[in-house]
């Protein structure tokens, strides 16, 4: 009888031990170098499929600073996004092997990045006047992916994302916080249309006091790794 009660309780404890390994939390340990900190949570649905919901916040551009606008008539601060960014993921492995080896996949990505622009503008007749005005850049993508989860003495393992290619659907909206003059916004279109961050709005495109472009299409692609626990 004893011997019987032990052998439930191990059986227990070892279907319990495997249910929990359908759980695995990672980060990116490089993210926080470009100013931003990403957890994902992975739940396996069976032994070969998984979902799974990245959270990011980024707090500041990191080391790689992005320039500000600088011409005749605009000179702007350094531009420093802030903002969050959504994954969720479905995955299935190729082998079942408790949600571990090569993976494919898809993935959706919400991103939604806030900067204040401060700075001076001179009119056309040499006033020169406060920029005090808010742009936000939003990012939709839809794309599909393979990778390779290695595990690292039973608990913890190493997620690489080798390619995640997609198509994204990106938004600029610009809020203006105190009056400018009116030629600021077609110096502003100018400017932007040949800065390398905002490449994605149409250069026919002209800025006007609280307006958004329209959603431009572009490539998108994830790629990267993660350090993680299951449990």
């Amino acid at each position: 009888m004893i011997k019987k009660s032990l052998l439930l309780v191990l059986l227990h404890f070892s279907l319990l031990a495997q249910a929990q390994e359908k759980n695995h939390i990672s980060i990116d340990p490089f993210l926080p170098v470009f100013g931003t900190i990403q957890v994902q949570y992975e739940r396996g649905i069976n032994e070969n499929m998984s979902l799974s919901l990245s959270l990011g916040y980024k707090a500041s551009s990191g080391v790689f600073k992005l320039r500000g606008l600088e011409t005749e008539k605009i000179i702007t601060d350094d531009f420093n996004f802030k903002g969050i960014k959504i994954i969720p993921e479905y995955r299935w492995y190729f082998q079942n092997q408790g949600l571990s080896g090569f993976f494919t996949g898809a993935y959706f990505k919400y991103q939604n990045y806030t900067n204040a622009i401060d700075g001076i503008y001179i009119d056309n007749a040499s006033n020169t006047n406060t920029i005090d005005i808010e742009g936000k850049i939003k990012t939709i993508a839809l794309g599909l992916q393979l990778g390779y989860k290695l595990i690292v003495k039973k608990q913890f393992f190493i997620d690489f994302l080798i390619i995640g290619p997609g198509l994204s659907f990106n938004t600029f909206e610009i809020k203006e916080n105190a009056p400018i003059p009116d030629g600021f916004y077609d110096d502003l279109s100018e400017a932007i249309s040949n800065y390398g961050v905002f490449g994605f709005i149409d250069t026919n495109f002209k800025i006007d006091t609280n307006q958004k472009s329209e959603a431009k299409m572009l490539p998108a692609f994830r790629y990267g790794i993660k350090l993680g626990y299951r449990f």
